[in-house]
């Protein structure tokens, strides 16, 4: 295994995640519970800004491949796109259903995840049809760029570090998860655990768009229901 981008862009492009990351937990700290003011606010500026920043992630990965001479066909992986898409709407119930396993061990130990989930929802959840059609452009790009940047680039990247993919796995699971931190520790090591499903999925299938679509649909359906 090799290194498919530089150690240096590997590290900014850490630093500029994990910043943001707890720039975020630091706000919403600051930020009082879902109030009925809260409720009405418009959620449009958090969206937008939620995908600019999803889609410049994604635009410093490609940089830093194409930097490297890693061709973008090497990330994403062959085979069709409604194959990869079918193939994604069949793996999300199985990614739920591990999802529904680690709620349950967690509360076991006194994590109730699903608590921490509703009062996210509550804070970030769309409100009418303006927001709702801006919830599943934000969870689409979430779905497309967060693979192609946690799976897709970092996961070959730690693999190629730790020379072992299972340590790949493991390490780009971890760092999404962290990502998720605002949500407290009981969703995200659930994430975590999301994280190496999808890096399964992308192991398995040897193709991002499978788990892209997962992805997506999870994200849209938790943020509808």
């Amino acid at each position: 295994m090799t290194p498919i981008a530089s150690r240096r862009h590997t590290m900014v492009l850490l630093g500029i995640f994990l910043g943001v990351a707890a720039l975020i937990v630091f706000q919403s700290q600051g930020t009082p519970g879902p109030d009925a003011g809260a409720a009405r606010a418009s959620r449009v500026p958090l969206y937008l800004g939620a995908m600019a920043f999803e889609w410049l992630l994604f635009w410093a990965t490609v940089r830093g491949l194409r930097a490297h001479g890693t061709p973008l066909r090497t990330i994403m992986g062959g085979g069709s796109l409604v194959r990869g898409i079918g193939l994604g709407l069949v793996a999300w119930p199985l990614v739920i259903l591990v999802g529904m396993g680690t709620k349950w061990a967690l509360a076991h130990v006194g994590l109730d995840v699903d608590a921490d989930t509703a009062r996210t929802v509550a804070r970030v959840g769309p409100h009418g049809a303006v927001e709702i059609v801006l919830w599943v452009l934000v969870s689409l790009s979430a779905g497309i760029c967060e693979e192609f940047v946690f799976r897709g680039y970092l996961m070959r990247q730690f693999a190629a570090w730790f020379g072992s993919w299972p340590l790949g796995l493991l390490a780009s699971a971890v760092v999404f998860g962290i990502g998720h931190a605002y949500q407290g520790l009981g969703p995200v090591l659930t994430i975590v655990v999301h994280g190496i499903s999808f890096g399964l999925i992308a192991l398995l299938t040897r193709r991002l768009v499978p788990g892209m679509t997962a992805h997506a649909v999870e994200d849209i359906v938790g943020g509808l229901s």
